[in-house]
């Protein structure tokens, strides 16, 4: 089987690769020029096609088709996840993937009963006890996946929780407090979900040749502050002192954090809005949502444990 694979090189996107690899198919990354493919293993199945959304897709679409013949699966990754321009997030999440629905449908470069894969996140339902994204982002990945609804007639949405692993930067500040010996909380009651990308990537690849979705991905655990914490101490085998973060100071840190990269013209690493997103109760696998019936094998301890060889190994801790 061949499938196509947008923002591959990235974190989730090199499990995604890996894992398509593992189940014997034939692997075409999407990247940019000049993208960094270091997360990317070395496999003969594994071929490099660069690609420009901001040119002609169809041209572009359609050499591939002349190079490799259709395809069976077309997992789209790739998406913006923070950015301090609000329309950035619908141009880039709801707007790319109808202008990708459309040429796949134009070139058929996806088979007739072939499926479309796409990565959207929790933040299209909400938090828990809501039914409504709360975020620009949220509802970006929410109108993309009603594009897809609306265009393609064989297609598995992913919604899944706080991605974690090796290769992932994201969890990377909580990781440096903690060699600190430092945690910071601003709610110590809030309810967390986490999958680990390694068994996300397996789950999405054995659910997207039978499933349609949208579908919810976590590891069947609710975790708390206080969990995360006494795994750091193990890992780091000292004392982590928690200490109270006032949510207003948390709050005007962002902000400023805002200002100040706006100022500089540089993309955050979380936003004020971000901020105030995953703040929120996530545990929606609690709740009556379709999830995944494929079991996950990673602990939370087993994943920080991987994260941290990661960061170690590549001089980020």
């Amino acid at each position: 089987m061949k499938v196509a694979i947008t923002g591959a090189n990235g974190f989730l996107g090199s499990y995604l690769v890996k894992e398509c690899l593992r189940q014997q198919m034939e692997v075409y990354a999407l990247i940019r020029a000049g993208a960094n493919t270091s997360l990317l293993p070395e496999s003969e199945n594994l071929h490099l096609k660069t690609i420009d959304y901001r040119k002609d897709l169809a041209s572009q679409f359609s050499d591939i088709k002349k190079e490799v013949g259709q395809i069976d699966f077309f997992l789209h990754n790739a998406g913006m996840t923070v950015s301090l321009n609000n329309d950035e997030y619908y141009q880039v999440n709801a707007g790319l993937t109808t202008a990708i629905c459309d040429t796949l449908i134009q070139t058929e470069l996806l088979k007739e009963g072939g499926t479309f894969v796409y990565t959207s996140s929790y933040a299209a339902h909400g938090p828990a006890n809501t039914k409504m994204p709360v975020s620009h982002y949220g509802r970006s990945k929410l109108q993309a996946e009603q594009v897809i609804q609306e265009k393609m007639s064989k297609h598995l949405l992913v919604r899944p929780t706080a991605i974690y692993g090796a290769g992932d930067e994201a969890f990377l500040p909580l990781f440096k407090g903690a060699k600190l010996g430092v945690y910071p909380v601003t709610n110590a009651k809030q309810r967390m979900s986490m999958i680990h990308g390694a068994d996300l990537a397996r789950m999405v690849v054995q659910d997207m040749q039978k499933e349609t979705g949208p579908l919810h991905y976590n590891d069947g655990q609710t975790y708390l502050h206080k969990d995360f914490v006494e795994i750091f101490k193990e890992l780091f085998q000292k004392r982590i002192r928690t200490f109270p973060l006032p949510k207003w100071l948390a709050k005007f840190s962002m902000g400023s954090s805002d200002v100040w990269h706006k100022i500089i013209k540089k993309r955050p690493g979380i936003t004020l809005e971000k901020f105030d997103e995953i703040s929120q109760h996530w545990d929606l696998h609690t709740t009556e949502l379709k999830h995944s019936s494929v079991k996950p094998e990673i602990s939370l301890k087993e994943g920080f444990k991987d994260a941290l060889k990661y960061y170690k190994e590549n001089n980020l801790i």
